[in-house]
């Protein structure tokens, strides 16, 4: 049978592309952290006036997701993608350009708005360029790259800082954002119909068995999603999925510092591996589900199963890391808690392929706007929790809303459409 070709061919280069786009992504929304001090010290803001930066980001962030879905499901990911990342990096320059904190506060915000439809568009493109069974492959592409960012970030800044300021570090990957999107629009193309490098086999093999029957142009049925209690069961978990990924990567560096004595030097090489670990599980994590949809055609198994294996993975984690006493004993059950998260994540962007197909990036969006929400309180919620409890009672207390996410899958049932072919 066709459907059970290898999967080799151009979709998979392009794939990679966003590996690549998922990374600079990463890099540029990071910086701003480990150029902290100097930058404080520059501009003279307070840890007030910094941290605000980073919630204006989720704030714009947040706001882009739903429009930039439904703008890719109408021009294209490869429009789209384009001008969010020479958006975003056009506004990653301007941060080392702007001096007026007040400025610096809008820059911000459009930088955030700039990333907003990265994630949905790539969501738009897996649903014309994948088969059916190769979703959680495809997603976890974008993803991996984004999680392989906070693995090499630091050192890779620190050395650009070292030989150009902290200034330079924005003005360099500014410049890898804008090279990268020239190339996206250069290779990349709406539909495998479009691309002149395509083979026949691999364009045939898509076109018959990706989930979109129809290019027809239509607008997503909001109405009848709003009205599915699972439209918001997929959102609310996800808002949970991206607030505990959110707590890794604001308070990881401190959390082992005060609460486990490492030093800078230890701290930089120990909170490399819960990082490793999510990079490598989303990549692991996408091709097995895969394989167990090809295997059993049920979404709540390769889907749903996945995730909720990765939620009980996960709460172990981080309740034997809450109980560790040694150290390093800690950092091994924090890598087996993140890790694990990352069997949601992807499980959760192949679902929102799975149930939205042609409206692909209006689902990914709207989940991605609930994990945004996730991304906002985080910061503020786990850091109000450590100081007034410590850092034990945090990671306990955070075991409770990973219980609801869990339970909330069964809700979602991911083997039936979110609206009926005939009402679409």
């Amino acid at each position: 049978m066709r459907y059970r070709q290898k999967k080799i061919g151009l979709r998979w280069g392009l794939a990679f592309i966003f590996f690549i786009i998922g990374f600079i992504a990463y890099m540029d929304r990071s910086n701003i952290s480990i150029v902290a001090v100097p930058m404080m010290k520059d501009l003279g803001l307070n840890k007030v006036e910094f941290g605000m930066l980073s919630s204006l980001f989720y704030l714009g962030y947040c706001f882009a997701q739903i429009p930039g879905g439904m703008l890719a499901e109408r021009f294209g990911a490869r429009n789209i993608v384009t001008i969010a990342v020479a958006w975003w990096s056009l506004f990653t320059a301007l941060t080392a350009a702007t001096a007026n904190y007040a400025i610096l506060c809008v820059v911000r915000f459009f930088f955030g708005a700039g990333e907003g439809p990265m994630y949905p568009g790539n969501a738009v493109f897996n649903s014309y360029w994948f088969q059916k069974h190769e979703k959680g492959r495809a997603s976890s592409a974008l993803l991996a790259g984004s999680f392989f960012g906070p693995v090499v970030a630091p050192g890779i800044s620190v050395v650009i800082m070292a030989w150009l300021g902290w200034h330079g570090v924005f003005y360099v990957f500014a410049l890898l954002g804008i090279v990268v999107a020239l190339l996206w629009y250069i290779v990349g193309r709406n539909k495998p119909e479009e691309h002149p490098w395509i083979t026949d086999r691999e364009r045939n093999l898509i076109l018959e068995n990706r989930s979109i029957s129809s290019s027809q142009k239509k607008v997503a049925p909001w109405k009848q999603y709003l009205k599915n209690y699972r439209f918001w069961a997929v959102g609310v978990q996800y808002l949970v999925v991206i607030y505990m990924n959110t707590f890794f990567l604001t308070w990881l560096p401190t959390y082992l510092m005060e609460a486990r004595n490492f030093s800078l030097n230890e701290m930089g090489f120990a909170a490399s591996f819960p990082w490793l670990a999510i990079c490598l599980s989303v990549l692991i994590g996408g091709a097995v589900s895969d394989k167990l949809l090809e295997k059993t055609n049920s979404r709540m198994l390769a889907r749903g199963g996945m995730a909720i294996v990765g939620f009980v993975l996960f709460i172990a984690g981080l309740y034997l890391a809450a109980y560790s006493i040694s150290p390093w004993a800690n950092v091994v059950w924090l890598t087996v808690a993140l890790g694990a998260l990352g069997l949601p994540i992807v499980a959760s962007w192949a679902i929102a392929n799975d149930l939205g197909q042609e409206f692909s990036g209006s689902v990914s969006g709207w989940m991605n706007t609930w994990g945004a929400f996730g991304g906002i309180a985080s910061p503020i919620i786990c850091g109000w929790l450590a100081q007034e409890m410590g850092w034990n009672i945090t990671l306990l207390i955070n075991i409770i809303p990973v219980i609801f996410a869990a339970l909330l899958w069964f809700l979602i049932k991911p083997d039936r459409p979110l609206v009926s072919l005939e009402n679409k």
